[in-house]
């Protein structure tokens, strides 16, 4: 199943809270519609989740929630019991500080999410990111529990963007990944991502309705949620005519983050060679994320 969205109590809610119009304003912030649900995104990494039934409510890993400025953040201490106990009081944040999480997150922020994040800013038809593509729910989607045993890892593609074709709108899906990602290149006539690509292809053929049911109420909420300036016109026109848009059955790929000499190598020019044989114009590269303008916002 697939389900994105959020009701009318929800969108009423966040429109009245103190923070909202802080989020909407900070370019540097993206807005990720779940199913009753939203994450608030910063350099790759999702500083908070935000639910509603009858109330707001926020939750957060408490690693953003320690004080990224802390006058003296060493602890020192005889014998073998760290003092710990009153830890909560003086390392951790006590209110709702975006710009405090923001700074606390960048130490975990890994350099193929950062580049996403360059690719965000540069493109205002993007409408989603880290899209769960599997039966499991965004909550389950993460690869180990808490007593460290393996469980099974939810297929997400990176990011969805608005783009029109024939003058109709279309929900297109993009893979993102660093050029050293080991997955762009194999002995084998096939790539790993090729076969990653396939895979996320098959779930949106399998659930193409539901996809575009979910997408034209996401649209629909970020317009009702006061971010229709966020985003470029093509995102208002799916929600004043929600029936014209569809899915874009094919996934790009996007590779970043490489220089003149990597680009023109040898090595690299036969793994190419295997990417566009199986993507043909569907591979985007740029040596700079920041670079992704037209090849997405097009």
């Amino acid at each position: 199943m697939f389900k994105k969205g959020i009701s009318e109590e929800f969108v009423q809610a966040l429109k009245k809270w103190n923070h909202w119009e802080e989020i909407i304003r900070d370019r540097d912030l993206f807005v990720a519609i779940r199913d009753e649900s939203i994450n608030v995104y910063f350099q790759g990494c999702s500083l908070f989740k935000i639910s509603c039934d009858g109330e707001l409510s926020l939750e957060t890993h408490y690693k953003y929630l320690v004080r990224p400025n802390l006058e003296n953040p060493y602890l020192s201490w005889v014998g073998d019991t760290p003092p710990v106990d009153d830890l909560g009081q003086t390392i951790l944040t006590k209110t709702f500080d975006i710009a405090s999480l923001k700074k606390s997150s960048r130490w975990y922020a890994e350099p193929e999410k950062a580049g996403l994040h360059q690719i965000l800013k540069y493109n205002d038809n993007i409408v989603d990111l880290e899209v769960v593509l599997s039966h499991k729910s965004d909550d389950e989607a993460t690869g180990k529990d808490w007593e460290g045993k393996s469980r099974r890892v939810a297929d997400r593609i990176d990011f969805a963007a608005v783009q029109k074709k024939d003058g109709l709108p279309f929900i297109v899906f993009f893979e993102a990944k660093r050029f050293a990602n080991p997955e762009l290149r194999s002995r084998k006539p096939e790539p790993p991502v090729v076969g990653q690509i396939r895979k996320y292809e098959s779930f949106m053929q399998k659930h193409r309705s539901e996809m575009e049911t979910s997408y034209r109420r996401v649209c629909q909420n970020l317009v009702d949620l006061g971010l229709p300036n966020r985003y470029d016109s093509r995102v208002k026109e799916v929600a004043e005519s929600p029936e014209r848009l569809a899915i874009d059955p094919e996934v790009r790929l996007v590779v970043f983050d490489f220089d003149e000499d990597q680009r023109v190598g040898k090595i690299w020019k036969e793994h190419k060679k295997k990417l566009s044989d199986h993507l043909g114009n569907r591979l985007l590269l740029k040596g700079s994320p920041s670079e992704f303008k037209s090849g997405i916002s097009k």
